[in-house]
This record gives C-alpha cells, structure tokens and sequence, in this order.
C-alpha cells in the first residue's frame, strides 16, 4: 500500500477508537440509567425489547502483585485462591482491592433468539 493509504487507515483507525470511547461510555450510561430504573434482578418486556437486570459479583483487582502475600502466589497471584480468601474472611489480602459488583443490563429484541446480549461486561 501506498503511505496516502496507509495514512488514510490511520486517521481512520484513531476516529473509530475516538468513537468506540464515545459509544462506550453512552453504553455505560444508559445500562446504569435503566438497572437504577429497573431494579436488580427485574424482568421487562416492553413493546420493542426485553430487558433483564442482575448485578455481577464483586470481583479483585491486583494492585500491586509484588506485596500479594507469597500464599497467594506462584509466579503471578492466584485469583482462585485470591477469591476463596476473600469469600472466607471478607478481607483482600495487602496489593489486592475488591471491586464493586456493578449491574449488568441484558437486552433483546422480541424473536431474537440468539441470545441476550450484555450491554457491560462488569
């Protein structure tokens, strides 16, 4: 390909991540808008669209690996064993944070049966 081409694709690529950011957070918006609206673990049918609300567990996120205490570990922190912990004592160990379990909204249109499609991944 030629450089105007390969430029070309370049500001393209940069206006569809720009874009892709946009779009993600109007997603995030609006799933938090209708989980607040409809509640946890509600079911909506609606003219257009199904809707379905639930809430992902919380989950860990690894701040800093170096100060996971060594029982935690092998050569990267054990998530597993990291979760079992956590689920036991309610307390995440020193470099480890809990994360907020966060709602997850399903969405389908009526006759799609493919499967619901989750708007956050949470």
């Amino acid at each position: 390909m030629d450089d105007a081409t390969l430029n070309s694709l370049a500001l393209r690529l940069l206006e569809l991540r720009q874009e892709k950011r946009y779009l993600e957070g109007e997603i995030d918006t609006v799933s938090q808008q209708l989980a607040e609206g409809l509640g946890q673990g509600t079911k909506r049918d609606f003219d257009n669209v199904s809707v379905r609300v639930s809430v992902a567990k919380p989950g860990l996120r690894i701040v800093r690996a170096a100060e996971v205490p060594a029982e935690f570990r092998s050569l990267q922190p054990d998530r597993k064993l990291l979760l079992q912990h956590v689920a036991t004592t309610g307390t995440a160990p020193a470099g480890v944070a809990i994360t907020e379990g966060k709602p997850i909204v399903y969405t389908r249109a009526p006759g799609d049966g493919a499967g619901a499609d989750a708007d956050d991944e949470g």
